[in-house]
């Protein structure tokens, strides 16, 4: 009976390379379609705000936060955090919107994208992304970083941080 599946799976399997499906083609009842759509240009929930600590030599705090659209936010404690493993909490729309204003103070989205020393190295990172209206911008910042972003960034790790994160599962 092994034998015989065998014989059938080898017998009703194609290699793909015979003919290939297009939407005018008819298909074959044993043959399976699979169209890609492109990614949607403002999809409902996209990424936002991203924020991550990265680590250094000690005992730096290393964690990521993302907040999307609708608010839903997940924290990730990596190392020496606070809270270690996965979080959640949900951010309201005023408190994305005081976000960006920040942002929008210190000109974030003209900010250079590294402010970095690569011969300094026992400093952590600081990644901040923002995508406000399709205009995204990422900046780490490790060293020489101007007063106003390390201000806007403690800023914005103490609001994130604050939140009432519970625990989270991707399950």
């Amino acid at each position: 009976s092994i034998i015989s599946l065998v014989l059938f799976l080898a017998v009703s399997c194609k290699t793909g390379s015979d003919t290939v499906a297009t939407p005018e083609t008819p298909t074959p009842p044993d043959t399976v379609v699979v169209v890609v759509a492109d990614e949607p240009k403002n999809p409902a929930d996209s990424l936002i705000i991203a924020f991550e600590k990265t680590p250094c030599f000690g005992r730096c705090p290393v964690y990521k936060i993302k907040v999307y659209r609708s608010g839903f936010a997940v924290y990730e404690g990596l190392n020496f955090s606070e809270k270690l493993g996965l979080y959640a909490t949900r951010f309201s729309q005023e408190k994305i919107e005081r976000i960006f204003d920040s942002a929008e103070k210190i000109d974030f989205f003209d900010l250079d994208t590294a402010y970095d020393d690569p011969y300094v190295t026992d400093l952590p990172s600081t990644i901040t992304m923002l995508n406000q209206e399709g205009k995204k911008h990422q900046v780490k910042a490790r060293f020489g970083v101007p007063e106003k972003l390390e201000v806007f960034q403690e800023n914005l790790s103490v609001t994130l941080n604050e939140m009432p994160w519970k625990p989270y599962s991707l399950r």
